[in-house]
């Protein structure tokens, strides 16, 4: 009976843990991404970006900074547009606290949590070529959590075939 308890144990967490792959990245095979040189934003998507002004600057200049590090560099006729934008919402968790006969208190956990998308789209083919996404959970409004997770979505951009 242990043994099985231990198996079903050690399943759960293999499937939690695998589920937990935060990162997604897609792109087309078909594109050539050493003709890219130039980037911009896509303003009406940074615009929609739901996060305060500060914060949506300090994103943008992160991509900024890993752009040119990577050897793109900002133009206003680029080759390719840099869309983000985010699905953040409220999380309150709730979790058992102690009991006695006579007082009974819960512990409650809040945060946000959502999803990060970064999109490159090409300007000549008018259609994207690399879609990034990546989880995120932060407490406190610690909004540099976005800033990271940008960065480790851009970390594998351009692919290499």
């Amino acid at each position: 009976m242990k043994a099985f308890i231990r198996l079903t144990f050690i399943i759960f967490m293999f499937n939690m843990l695998s589920s937990c792959s935060s990162t997604r990245i897609t792109y087309d095979k078909n594109v050539d991404f050493t003709h890219y040189k130039t980037f911009a934003f896509y303003k009406k998507g940074i615009d929609a970006l739901q996060i305060p002004a500060n914060q949506k600057r300090s994103i943008l200049k992160a991509i900024t900074e890993v752009m040119e590090q990577k050897g793109f560099r900002k133009s206003a006729h680029p080759d390719i547009l840099i869309n983000v934008f985010t699905d953040i919402h409220k999380r309150i968790d709730v979790y058992p606290g102690y009991y006695t006969p006579y007082y009974r208190r819960s512990y409650v956990e809040k945060s946000k949590e959502g999803t990060v998308y970064v999109d490159i789209v090409d300007m000549k083919l008018k259609k994207p070529v690399w879609t990034a996404s990546r989880y995120i959970n932060y407490y406190n409004n610690d909004l540099k959590v976005i800033k990271k997770a940008v960065y480790k979505l851009l970390e594998n951009f351009p692919p290499k075939h």
